[in-house]
């Protein structure tokens, strides 16, 4: 999914630097415009997901702009957060009637400006999931894989537990699961090469895949990833969060491939 699209319309160029830099680096893209005029071309070009508005803006004011923004059918519905340094009692309500959805004060507090960012920026609707996800747990040790198994039936999944690899790449493609939870500590073959072997085959390329460890010094995170892995717990797995967790992977991959 693509980052969400913030622009920024500030006449000060260090303050539009620093508020540009600070969300750049929060994975955001970021377009800059120093007055209505540059902005106003810039939203007729592409619409944002965010404005930020200095209201104290040579030629036409931010005010004015937000103003304009709201009277026009493809603006109508831009969120728009004021920024100013010069706040003054019934400013914020000012902004609010101009049509602005929030308000800033500078000098901006770099450590939750982007907090407050999010919190204004539209929340897509999840991808829908089916009441019951097809569930691969493949573990090597009974206890962990009857408890994975419980823990994922008891939350209304069906879940079919493997003992090892052997016969994973085979049942895989047999029952089509739509999410794997994989042990990357097998006996019988290497997890990570099991992975690629899920991720190369055309059938089962599209399947996520889950991997959980006990022993993250000898699996990192980025070699598991680097495999193909989707996502990535440590044991001991958290019996509450662990079926929440492989909804949001397969809400997350379902999203990505749309």
């Amino acid at each position: 999914m693509s980052a969400p699209l913030i622009l920024i319309v500030d006449d000060h160029p260090t303050n539009l630097k620093l508020v540009s830099d600070l969300l750049e680096c929060e994975g955001y893209e970021v377009q800059k415009a120093a007055d209505a005029g540059e902005a106003q071309w810039l939203l007729a070009q592409r619409l944002p997901d965010l404005l930020l508005l200095d209201l104290a803006l040579p030629g036409m004011d931010g005010l004015s702009l937000a103003r304009k923004l709201r009277s026009e059918e493809r603006t109508r519905r831009l969120p728009i957060v004021a920024l100013t340094a010069f706040a003054m009692a019934g400013d914020e309500q000012k902004a609010i009637d101009a049509g602005c959805d929030g308000y800033l004060t500078k000098p901006i507090d770099t450590r939750t400006l982007p907090a407050k960012v999010a919190g204004f920026l539209p929340r897509p609707e999840p991808a829908p999931l089916p009441e019951s996800l097809r569930i691969l747990v493949v573990e090597d040790a009974p206890t962990h894989l009857k408890l994975a198994e419980h823990v994922l039936a008891s939350a209304g999944h069906q879940v079919e537990g493997i003992e090892g690899a052997f016969h994973a790449l085979a049942r895989v493609k047999h029952s089509k699961p739509q999410v794997i939870l994989l042990d990357l500590l097998l006996p019988d073959m290497d997890a990570l090469e099991l992975v690629r072997a899920f991720k190369a085959d055309p059938e089962t390329a599209h399947i996520p895949v889950v991997a959980l460890t006990a022993f993250p010094e000898k699996f990192p995170r980025d070699q598991a990833m680097a495999a193909g892995c989707d996502a990535y717990l440590i044991k001991p797995i958290s019996t509450r969060k662990l079926p929440e967790q492989l909804e949001q992977v397969v809400r997350e991959t379902s999203s990505d491939r749309t």
